[in-house]
């Protein structure tokens, strides 16, 4: 009786121990199935890609800048006497902004025309020495011609006189020494007066003179360098001297920046250049102001820069009252005063992968990784130019965890 129930606790306890079992695998296997039905879907919420209305006409941001830059440069050195401008005033071109100690060049410049007055002083006194020769030997070469002709009547006679026996030899050959002396010495006077004449005895005085002038020039150039000039009108950025010190010949002293013209710089984005294209004048606003300029366009890049990715944009304007100075910013006048719709994502949903930009668009039960072209910004969206259609579910929240062709559950 006793081995029957024990048989029978036996057999129920087997019994009790499979059916537990039997449940384990059963919950087990439901949850396993559970699991599979939500393994790989990844929960977001989305936003339409949607139109929006937006005025064609766009402010940017844009810098002023000065049209030119220029060194001032000190021509001579020496020791800075008076400071005439200081750094920031505006100044105009040739104005001189301070100026140097000329003493010690004054004192050289009085030797040097002392010496060059000297010099005409001795160009004078020969000058009229030469006069006073050249007509002592015109007049000897005259007495001598009267006196060789006065000789020649004497020889003839005396030599008549010989042949008659009128006179002696001695006589006669006396009265021709007399002839031929006489005749050398016209020939001597002669050939001076004809080598005084062929000669400059002034050349190398003149020569000095000359040379004096040249120095003067020189001094005075310098002296004219000793007052340190605005090359350019503009506004004086920077001026390094002071008062008693020592300046360096052809050293940089200063800078002027140039503001009448004056430049406008931007960067435009692909967008906002299309809108500039064809344009000789933009209008551009001040801060705080109610005046409105105009600039010129002077260059307009036609290649992105890689750099940055964008067009870069230069403007002249004239500036004559200098209101505009450089680091100011200005709001540029961009595109017609016009409503256009464009499609916008919501910039929550914009993922950038370098210098790309993607999105994700929900496609059925799908997310797919599209490349988007961006444009202007639009409140909380931005515009896009290509990629996504009006009415495409964007993804905006859980973005980062996506990959291409990952399973969605979009939530409410």
């Amino acid at each position: 009786m006793m081995s029957r129930i024990s048989k029978r606790n036996r057999l129920n306890h087997m019994l009790l121990t499979g059916m537990i079992v039997a449940l384990s695998g059963m919950v087990a296997a439901g949850c396993s199935v559970s699991g599979a039905s939500g393994s790989g879907v990844k929960s977001v919420k989305t936003a339409l890609a949607a139109k929006q209305k937006v005025n064609e006409k766009q402010e940017l941001d844009a810098d002023v800048v000065s049209s030119s830059q220029v060194n001032v440069i000190a021509k001579a050195g020496g020791d800075v006497k008076n400071m005439l401008k200081k750094r920031g005033d505006a100044v105009q071109q040739g104005e001189v902004l301070f100026s140097l100690d000329t003493e010690d060049t004054e004192r050289a410049r009085t030797k040097t025309e002392l010496s060059k007055q000297n010099l005409q002083a001795q160009i004078d006194k020969t000058r009229e020495d030469l006069a006073t020769n050249r007509g002592v030997l015109q007049n000897t070469v005259e007495k001598l011609k009267l006196s060789i002709a006065d000789m020649e009547k004497t020889y003839n006679n005396t030599r008549n006189d010989y042949d008659a026996g009128l006179a002696t030899k001695n006589q006669m050959e006396k009265v021709e020494t007399q002839l031929k002396t006489a005749r050398l010495d016209l020939d001597t006077a002669q050939k001076q007066l004809a080598n005084l004449d062929a000669t400059d005895p002034l050349a190398s005085l003149r020569i000095q003179l000359e040379a004096a002038d040249v120095s003067l020039q020189d001094i005075d150039k310098t002296l004219s360098d000793f007052e340190v000039k605005a090359p350019i009108s503009g506004i004086l950025t920077e001026l390094s001297p002071e008062q008693g010190v020592t300046v360096q010949a052809n050293s940089v002293v200063g800078v002027i920046q140039q503001q009448n013209p004056i430049k406008i710089h931007a960067d435009l984005t692909e967008t906002a250049v299309k809108l500039v294209r064809g344009k000789k004048e933009l209008t551009f606003t001040v801060p705080g102001s109610s005046d409105t300029w105009t600039g010129t366009v002077s260059y307009l890049a036609d290649v992105m820069s890689p750099q940055s990715k964008t067009f870069v944009l230069e403007l002249s304007t004239a500036n004559p009252d200098l209101k505009l100075k450089s680091g100011m910013r200005v709001k540029l006048q961009l595109g017609e005063d016009t409503v256009q719709d464009i499609v916008t994502v919501p910039t929550a949903g914009i993922v950038k992968e370098g210098n790309d930009s993607y999105v994700y668009v929900v496609n059925g039960e799908q997310a797919e990784k599209r490349k988007v072209t961006l444009g202007r910004s639009v409140d909380s969206a931005k515009e896009v130019l290509s990629g996504v259609k009006d009415g495409e579910q964007i993804v905006v929240s859980g973005v980062q965890d996506l990959k291409d062709q990952d399973k969605v559950e979009v939530r409410k």
